[in-house]
């Protein structure tokens, strides 16, 4: 038994095949294949159901597939102490992040290469849809996201650790009559040309709308705060989305030619904003100091 098969037995039940998991290693199937069962052979347990439908694990798998992912861990430990001892920080640091922060993120990691200059930072934008996907591909170290409820719920594998409690507003050209209201109701949106940034909560949202299904005008979604910008100014479509965005996106924040202006209390539409990674892969030592710092 080795380290590797300790992985791949991981990743096959987080997988579901063996096909998925062969891929996600970068091995072939036959080699994986192969060291599985040289593993279930030597333990004298079956770790995995085979079948045409994928690979899962037996109830004695489960137990041991526990104990392999508590291994990798301490595994893990071990080296971010190892690297500890050591005066300069090496290493890799992906991020991905909803557009609100990218300003912010973009000065930290400058900021941190100055100290460490020999870690490879990268950071893209996207949805955060994409990046709970990347996060479980394990393809970004950190992600940065807006979620809900619903998202913990669903994603078992991932830690969620909130920075910011928001809501849902509706941004409005400052000469249009509806900027004239403090707070906007259902029967407002009737008629209103809306845009909206193209992001799973915002959309989640509108669905529990009842207006949507009758006279709710949604011109386009789209993942360009440009877009959204432009229509606002020019007073072409208004914009529901995050409170938060409002406050940090360049373009979109301190922009005096629209307001923003909260739903009434009876339409929830509490969201959070906050940073995820991987439960099972842990976050690295490089990953950690920088969060340390950001936060």
């Amino acid at each position: 038994m080795n380290i590797e098969q300790l992985k791949y037995i991981v990743e096959i039940s987080n997988a579901g095949s063996l096909k998925t998991a062969a891929k996600k290693l970068n091995i072939t199937l036959p080699a994986l294949s192969q060291s599985v069962t040289k593993l279930e052979k030597e333990l004298n347990v079956e770790i995995f159901h085979r079948s045409r439908k994928g690979s899962y694990p037996t109830g004695e798998g489960k137990v041991l597939i526990q104990k392999a992912n508590d291994v990798l861990e301490k595994l893990q430990e071990f080296y971010n102490h190892a690297e500890s001892f050591t005066h300069t920080l090496k290493g890799e640091l992906k991020i991905a992040t909803f557009p609100g922060p990218l300003d912010l993120l973009a000065d930290q990691i400058t900021l941190y290469k100055k100290e460490f200059p020999f870690i490879k930072a990268s950071i893209e934008e996207d949805n955060s849809q994409h990046i709970i996907e990347k996060i479980k591909k394990e393809e970004v170290d950190i992600g940065f996201i807006i979620y809900n409820e619903e998202d913990i719920k669903k994603n078992k594998n991932i830690l969620f650790h909130k920075l910011y409690d928001g809501c849902m507003v509706v941004a409005v050209n400052k000469e249009a009559p509806l900027a004239n209201n403090s707070y906007i109701t259902e029967k407002m949106l009737e008629n209103q040309p809306i845009i909206l940034y193209n992001d799973h909560s915002i959309l989640d949202f509108m669905q529990n709308l009842d207006t949507l299904e009758h006279n709710m005008e949604i011109l386009f979604t789209t993942n360009n705060v440009e877009t959204i910008r432009y229509a606002l100014e020019r007073n072409t479509a208004i914009n529901i989305g995050y409170d938060y965005a409002f406050k940090t996106i360049t373009g979109l924040a301190n922009n005096d030619s629209y307001v923003t202006l909260p739903f009434v209390d009876t339409l929830t539409n509490t969201y959070y904003f906050g940073y995820i990674y991987a439960a099972n892969k842990g976050i690295s030592r490089v990953a950690k100091e920088f969060l340390k710092r950001l936060t």
